[in-house]
């Protein structure tokens, strides 16, 4: 039977493992079949993130203790993270779909640029947190679920998602937020319940609709169990304290312009280098094809084996292998580099265009 489940200690003899060997560790472990890790960290960075299991259908459940910056850092749906105690910056930084859950307080920068996924905080999340969450419409947005309160500059720049701010034990502070939060907001929502102080003036403060109150008794019932504090139930509930955050209209144009329409009316006339260039206006694809490309793949045929590897991972399928060699079709070709860096006899070398596209 495969086993499933394993225990890692960082710290052994005194001998603290690297970040690098507990990542390359936990690695190879998801490639033996395990799912399910139970890590005594000694601060040891990114755990938890960018991983899928093995056997379709899996998830992967991660229990940490004392672990470093960037927990649950890019992870992915199908991702289950729990901190027993504090973790310190960048809880879920650009958490794509995992459910982080922290019994205790983040430092700076939690949920920073989150996309999807869900960040269940028991305790106090520091400066900047919640700045740049973002939504993909193709998937559900994220969620950051905070219990206490936040530190200064919170939300700056939140572009989409869901903030829950509960403001236990907070009741006293001048600002549940901190100072100068929502800086530069233009998408998403943020519940708090408590005192605000010196918000932005992009987004406006108003009171929470029928709507809004059936997702908030729902998500605190789901975010009160995984802390295991569903006895404040009842306190949260009152929503005579709750504030609703979002932008304000003006802030949310549904007109959009091309960048030569940008360039010529609002930003700078004749562009910001019109005294020296006749600018076009024209913007490349991302990723360009053809001369747009910003490196592009050279072949030198005299070691190649035909093997068709490089074949078989362009991502384009700009690639393909004849008894002359490799033939790369240029329309198809984004310069990636991965040629190259999966050839085994270096036939493929990646240079700049830079020259080609300026």
């Amino acid at each position: 039977m495969k086993k499933e489940q394993t225990e890692i200690k960082t710290l052994v003899n005194n001998n603290r493992m690297s970040t690098q060997e507990l990542l390359q560790l936990i690695s190879s472990k998801i490639e033996d079949g395990y799912c399910e890790f139970k890590i005594e960290a000694c601060g040891q960075h990114n755990i938890g993130g960018s991983s899928w299991a093995k056997e379709k259908g899996k998830e992967l459940k991660f229990y940490i203790t004392n672990p470093g910056q960037r927990v649950g850092a890019m992870a992915l749906s199908g991702t289950e993270i729990y901190v027993e105690g504090s973790a310190p910056a960048d809880v879920g930084w650009l958490n794509s779909g995992a459910k982080i859950t922290v019994n205790g307080d983040c430092g700076d920068t939690a949920g920073h640029c989150a996309a999807s996924g869900k960040i269940y905080v028991s305790g106090r999340v520091g400066t900047r947190s919640g700045a740049l969450m973002k939504r993909d419409p193709k998937f559900e947005p994220p969620e950051l679920w905070v219990l206490k309160n936040t530190g200064s500059f919170s939300f700056e720049f939140m572009g989409g998602g869901i903030a829950v701010i509960c403001g236990i034990d907070c009741e006293d502070s001048e600002s549940v937020l901190g100072y100068r939060s929502c800086v530069g907001m233009v998408g998403g929502t943020i519940f708090v319940r408590g005192n605000i102080a010196d918000i932005a003036d992009c987004v406006q403060v108003i009171n929470p609709d029928e709507k809004d109150i059936e997702f908030l008794k729902s998500g605190l019932s789901d975010f009160l169990k995984s802390i295991n504090r569903i006895d404040l139930y009842e306190r949260l509930t009152d929503f005579s304290l709750w504030h609703k955050i979002i932008p304000l209209p003006e802030n949310l144009k549904e007109d959009k312009i091309s960048v030569k329409e940008f360039r010529s009316n609002s930003w700078i006339n004749g562009g910001i280098f019109g005294d020296f260039i006749n600018d076009d206006f024209e913007v490349f694809p991302m990723p360009a094809t053809g001369d747009g490309r910003v490196h592009i793949p050279v072949y030198d045929k005299t070691d190649c084996i035909k093997c068709k590897i490089c074949e078989n991972n362009c991502p384009q399928t700009a690639l393909s292998v004849s008894d002359e060699g490799c033939v790369l079709n240029f329309d198809l070709c984004i310069g990636c580099g991965i040629c190259e860096a999966v050839c085994p006899k270096n036939c493929w070398k990646i240079i700049s265009n830079r020259k080609e596209i300026s």
